[in-house]
């Protein structure tokens, strides 16, 4: 899990599953911040499974948890620069996937929309791609990315593992949406379709600003043909579904130590 309060971004993560971790218990029952992420997922097939793999990551005053899979793994290391590819801290297509963001933040002036839209064009187009959704929790704003290929959903390996059954649970496997009230916007990756939830468009991002909680969605723009490319390859060329998991963010309105934690 990550947050942020007056000490800036925090991150507390495991290679441990939930349940046998002390700390998650610890920490989801406790007032942490007005700006977090809580993040489970299965492992990626062929990545190592250890601290430096786990989510979320973190870069600066930015933290970033992905659901999906990136794939030939044996060409990750191509997705960055030289330059971005030394800062990896693990070895994972997530942590690759927030360095790139970054690396075109950079590029373009702090323009956070463009670099995202750019990251997405650059690594759809060059790699086989579930799903790209992903947060990305900024000092000021919650980014949340929704860019996956519903034809790549691992329904066999849903049913088998329990976690969807029917037609409708498996068609919302990739889905995101989120809820606004009053003092709150919280957006999660899984379990729908719920009432009071509302989708979030393939190919959006939706930002809420931290102190106003004012949203958008901006549509990215990138033509179908972009989107899907990268997943078009991989269902021709066979091979393991990526693995995913489920998170959920929350922006809330700051009202001092009260504010309960994100999970």
């Amino acid at each position: 899990m990550a947050w942020y309060n007056s000490d800036g971004p925090q991150v507390q993560k495991s290679a441990r599953r939930a349940l046998e971790e002390p700390d998650y218990a610890r920490l989801a029952a406790r007032p942490l911040g007005d700006l977090g992420l809580v993040h489970l997922r299965w492992a990626t097939p062929g990545l190592g499974i250890g601290y430096d793999n786990s989510h979320p990551f973190r870069y600066g005053r930015y933290t970033f948890a992905h659901n999906g899979a990136v794939h030939p793994q044996d060409r990750l290391g191509e997705m960055l620069p030289a330059a971005w590819e030394r800062r990896l801290a693990g070895a994972t297509d997530s942590e690759r996937y927030l360095l790139h963001i970054m690396w075109r933040l950079a590029a373009r002036d702090g323009d956070m929309i463009a670099a995202v839209t750019d990251t997405l064009a650059g690594i759809a187009g060059r790699y086989a791609v579930n799903s790209l959704n992903a947060v990305l929790l900024a000092p000021e704003r919650m980014y949340a990315i929704s860019w996956h290929d519903p034809a790549r959903i691992p329904a066999d390996e849903l049913r088998r593992r329990g976690v969807a059954g029917t037609a409708e649970e498996i068609a919302g496997y990739f889905r995101l949406a989120y809820r606004a009230t009053g003092d709150a916007v919280v957006v999660a990756s899984s379990g729908w379709p719920q009432p009071g939830w509302t989708v979030l468009p393939i190919g959006t991002v939706l930002a809420v600003d931290r102190v106003t909680l004012d949203t958008s969605v901006i549509s990215l723009g990138l033509p179908a043909r972009r989107r899907f490319s990268g997943a078009s390859a991989a269902r021709s060329g066979g091979g393991a579904p990526g693995r995913a998991g489920s998170w959920q963010a929350v922006s809330r309105r700051n009202r001092g130590p009260d504010v309960p934690s994100t999970g």
